[in-house]
């Protein structure tokens, strides 16, 4: 329970980080960007629990390597993707990945997810086609593929967060794959970007929110719940970030929902919720 309210957290955060992120990419380039955040969220991290974090910095630190750097390619894929294709056509293409976690692990693990599992998926993959509205239509193009890149690398980052958990220090994993993902991101920045301003004092509240709730909370607290949360399960509570971005995108920038969006947020919903029930109604059996 405590597992599902964590990556319920997360999911909330994330979606309330869509509308700071609409203003904050358009004052920094966005690896410049996912240098800040993550660098600052590594040091906030290892201030807190640096001694917890020394002990086991040894054993932890290729998972955390590996977790990192798949979240840099599908971050980084993802907004390549946004240069070709609208942002709700992006959307859906990312949240293929619910779909793919299952068939990933049927296909590792020789391990069926089980038919609440796999219909949670399809109904959260129709909701979130629902939601991306008429951004779907046009010929496949680099944008798709680079999105569906991304889908693919955030459904293994998932497996192998699951993975790596299993024996090991979360916060540990979490502090590595911060500083991966700041080095990764740091060295794009100087290869591809023109920075025009380190640090912009208007937008420094957007920043400071994205750091401390959306970078340091919400990717530490996905890594200590995914502990004892089946990855499968993980993702359809996770997809409630595209009801709660839709949300604030309505509350905090004035945004107007159409009725097929609010089917589809219903339809995230209904996911969840079989999701939730599914081990209930098992254990009953």
């Amino acid at each position: 329970m405590l597992a599902d309210l964590g990556l319920f957290y997360c999911a909330l955060f994330w979606g309330l980080s869509f509308p700071v992120m609409k203003i904050l990419v358009s004052v920094y380039p966005t690896c410049w960007l996912l240098f800040v955040r993550f660098l600052a969220g590594a040091l906030m991290i290892y201030v807190v629990f640096h001694k917890r974090i020394n002990k086991s910095i040894r054993n932890d630190f290729k998972g955390g390597v590996i977790i990192g750097v798949l979240l840099f390619l599908a971050a980084t894929t993802q907004t390549l993707g946004l240069n070709y294709i609208d942002s709700g056509r992006n959307a859906f293409i990312t949240s293929i990945y619910v779909i793919l976690v299952p068939l990933f692990l049927w296909v590792i693990k020789r391990k069926f997810p089980g038919w609440f599992t796999l219909a949670a998926a399809v109904i959260c993959v129709a909701g979130m086609y629902l939601l991306a509205g008429d951004n779907l239509s046009g010929k496949i193009n680099i944008g798709d593929v680079l999105t569906m890149l991304c889908a693919v690398f955030f459904a293994v980052q998932i497996i192998a967060i699951s993975h790596y958990t299993q024996g090991s220090d979360p916060l540990t994993l979490s502090c590595v794959e911060f500083f991966t993902l700041a080095v990764l991101s740091f060295i794009s920045s100087l290869i591809f970007e023109t920075r025009t301003e380190i640090i912009n004092v208007p937008t420094l509240w957007g920043l400071l929110f994205m750091i401390f709730f959306c970078t340091f909370g919400c990717y530490a607290v996905q890594i200590c719940a995914q502990k004892y949360a089946e990855p499968s399960h993980a993702t359809i509570i996770m997809s409630l970030e595209a009801v709660f971005g839709l949300a604030s995108g309505i509350i905090f920038l004035g945004e107007k929902i159409s009725f097929k969006a609010g089917v589809g947020c219903a339809l995230i919903f209904i996911a969840v919720l079989i999701s939730e029930l599914a081990p209930l109604i098992r254990k009953k059996k």
